[in-house]
């Protein structure tokens, strides 16, 4: 349930042009990845952050899913973000669960339902700004 909401709002906020309007989306998506992402993925998003020397797996250069897939991936992207995925993409699982970490951000020390689904739709929002960003640094043919 969870995931088919999740994807729900993906499929909905990308289709009527992002969380937030335009540029917004995509500052907020970039605030996010250098305070998230960056430390392993890098800055530009190639795969060589200052963390990446001590993960079992190199980070994905993230410019090139574009190239990958043959067109950006916005679903497949989010349920990496968020801990969706089920395909084992990341083996052990190294990158945190996104998803779960804005969640907990969020709703804080609240025990109301409430809050919790607040903090959801946050989270939700959050990576929705990341997948946008990082449409957005995609390598061009």
């Amino acid at each position: 349930m969870r995931r088919q909401a999740a994807i729900a709002v993906l499929t909905f906020t990308l289709a009527t042009g992002g969380a937030q309007a335009g540029d917004d989306a995509l500052e907020a998506g970039k605030a996010e990845f250098m305070a998230h992402c960056a430390s392993c993925h890098g800055e530009d998003a190639k795969g060589d952050g200052p963390h990446a020397v001590v993960l079992a797996k190199k980070p994905a250069d993230l410019t090139e899913i574009t190239a990958r897939y043959g067109s950006f991936p916005a679903e497949r992207v989010f349920e990496t973000i968020a801990g969706l995925d089920d395909s084992g993409a990341h083996g052990t699982r190294e990158m945190p669960i996104w998803g779960d970490v804005f969640v907990s951000e969020a709703v804080g020390k609240s025990v109301k339902l409430e809050d919790a689904m607040k903090a959801s739709d946050e989270a939700t929002r959050r990576i929705v700004n990341l997948v946008t960003y990082i449409e957005s640094i995609q390598d061009q043919p």
